[in-house]
């Protein structure tokens, strides 16, 4: 099964611990890997279509010091929809409202045919679902900070199969959980003060009071926990959560 990455903090941050922990997991999702990450408007994307624990690119991105950014998005594929190639590797990026909007999906969807205001380079479903997830936003005229509409929009696409989601255009994150619970979806919140903690999938511990600032705070969302020592909540099914400075704005008072 795919997984899922996300990073949305109020300050710069490396991902380094969170993608040392994320990229291994291509092993058992051979077909692909990609990172997205933003100064202002513009997105800097990687992506290749190999297993990205034997990428040198990915080694090398986990530890590059000038590699930081307030939001990520991470995916690793395992193909279920179209070839192993570069143009159906996660995250897609298109430009939307004048900035950069950076979209990764896990889960089957079969969207009936209708018209669309943003094309697909690939084969992918879901970069298809993200095209008309844009198309559906400009047409319906909604903004960008009405959660609840788009969260509307969300679940009438998600009736076509299943959807776990994140997108982001390097200034909010939004994170969408299938309705069924499909796949999982976790979040925690990082602030100080910050404890050690251990990556779940291989011996590599790190005290996150050494490697961050105090005033940094936010959060990591991924389809399974990727550390011991530090608390994982499972996001409500069905739900979109927005994610802005640093803290949730949606659901409200969550």
């Amino acid at each position: 099964m795919c997984q899922l990455l996300a990073l949305h903090f109020n300050e710069p941050v490396r991902p380094s611990l969170s993608f040392r922990g994320f990229r291994t997991r291509g092993a058992v999702n051979p077909d692909g890997w990609g990172i997205a990450r933003w100064e202002g408007p513009a997105c800097q994307l990687f992506k290749e279509p190999c297993d990205g624990s034997e990428s040198a690119l990915a080694r090398f991105l986990s530890d590059y010091p000038r590699f930081e950014s307030t939001t990520f998005i991470g995916h690793v594929r395992r193909a279920t929809s179209g070839t192993r190639s570069l143009a159906n590797t996660h995250p897609f990026v298109r430009v939307f409202l004048g900035r950069a909007m950076a979209f990764a999906h896990n889960g089957t969807v079969e969207l009936p045919a209708e018209p669309s205001m943003f094309e697909s380079v690939g084969e992918t479903d879901s970069e298809r679902l993200f095209c008309t997830l844009l198309t559906r936003l400009s047409e319906e005229g909604i903004g960008l900070g009405d959660h609840a509409r788009m969260e509307a929009v969300l679940s009438e696409l998600n009736k076509h199969g299943t959807m776990n989601v994140v997108f982001s255009n390097g200034e909010r994150l939004w994170v969408y959980h299938d309705r069924e619970g499909y796949g999982g979806l976790f979040a925690t919140r990082r602030l100080a003060p910050f404890q050690q903690v251990r990556l779940q999938d291989e011996e590599w511990t790190v005290d996150l009071a050494e490697d961050k600032r105090p005033t940094q705070r936010g959060y990591v969302i991924a389809t399974v926990p990727l550390t011991k020592g530090e608390t994982w909540s499972p996001l409500e099914p069905g739900r979109l959560y927005v994610y802005e400075r640093g803290e949730q704005v949606y659901p409200a008072g969550d």
